[in-house]
């Protein structure tokens, strides 16, 4: 329709009795310019919303698996990660980097940059939740939150630690099947409590997953503690919990944002090159060949 009202349209302004015939007729009770902005507006309005190029919305971690395998396949892998134990990533990587150490890939490089959260510091959130005394004024069912040594405890001895510890012995195998991959893994720690976990695949991609926030109880040494966690953003919070972008879109906005995350985790990456723990929590925090690491 739209295309025969734009012929009849532009065969008016040459042919001069069909112009004139125009000119003295109406077209369901409006003019021919009305009739046209009537079927563009139906047109329009009764079309999909277009997707934006390069940008992703995911439900579910198991969804980053895809770009994760796919960033394998590249000659030069690097991953870049933010968040406060390496937990999530290391349920990324554990499938590829398995597979490098049982099979010969063309992969040259592997470069691990990841910054966690450091745990020897007090901080308020995880942290511990108390009752506010009634001396406090506040309404009944208040709660103080303070720092929780306990649960900074409980992050060290069975995320932290324990993840960095898995992750060296994957690299570990990758080495001894796949020896001429250049392998570089450093882990830092920042006193910037995180709010969300960053994935950086390959310098192209970048996600973010929120961190939540909610009441829980834990169970550390044998003794109940009451805290405010950092939940994973989950699904009760909505239909989308992982939001990406990709450096290769088309969409000029697309890559901005992108370059906006990156740029934000280089910073980052390079203060906490200068700027350490003095207690840190991982003592060994660079991966080195297991032939160059010292027996003493």
């Amino acid at each position: 329709m739209l295309a025969f009202i734009a012929v009849l349209g532009i065969a008016a302004e040459f042919i001069e009795p069909l112009g004139n015939w125009f000119e003295g007729q109406s077209f369901l009770g409006g003019s021919l310019a009305a009739f046209v902005a009537l079927i563009l507006f139906d047109a329009i309005s009764g079309s999909e919303p277009k997707e934006l190029s390069g940008v992703y919305v995911l439900a579910d971690l198991d969804d980053l698996l895809p770009p994760v395998k796919e960033a394998f396949e590249a000659r030069h892998i690097r991953i870049d990660f933010s968040g406060f134990s390496m937990e999530t990533l290391l349920k990324l990587l554990r499938a590829p980097l398995d597979r490098m150490s049982y099979e010969r890939v063309n992969s040259q490089q592997l470069t691990l940059r990841i910054i966690i959260a450091h745990l020897n510091l007090p901080m308020s959130l995880p942290g511990k939740l108390e009752p506010a005394p009634e001396s406090a004024g506040l309404p009944a069912g208040t709660v103080f939150f303070t720092d929780s040594p306990e649960n900074r405890e409980r992050m060290q001895e069975n995320y932290t630690k324990p993840n960095w510890h898995e992750l060296k012995g994957l690299l570990d195998r990758v080495h001894e099947r796949n020896p001429h991959i250049t392998i570089s893994c450093e882990v830092r720690e920042s006193p910037q409590i995180p709010e969300r976990k960053f994935y950086i695949l390959n310098q192209e991609k970048i996600f973010h997953q929120p961190y939540g926030i909610m009441e829980a109880r834990i169970l550390w040494r044998e003794n109940t503690h009451r805290i405010l966690d950092t939940a994973g953003f989950g699904l009760r919070y909505g239909k989308a919990r992982i939001i990406g972008w990709d450096m290769r879109s088309n969409s000029r906005a697309t890559q901005e944002v992108a370059e906006h995350h990156m740029e934000w985790h280089r910073n980052l990456w390079d203060t906490l090159q200068y700027i350490k723990p003095v207690d840190p929590v991982i003592t060994d925090p660079q991966w080195v060949p297991p032939e160059e690491r010292s027996t003493g």
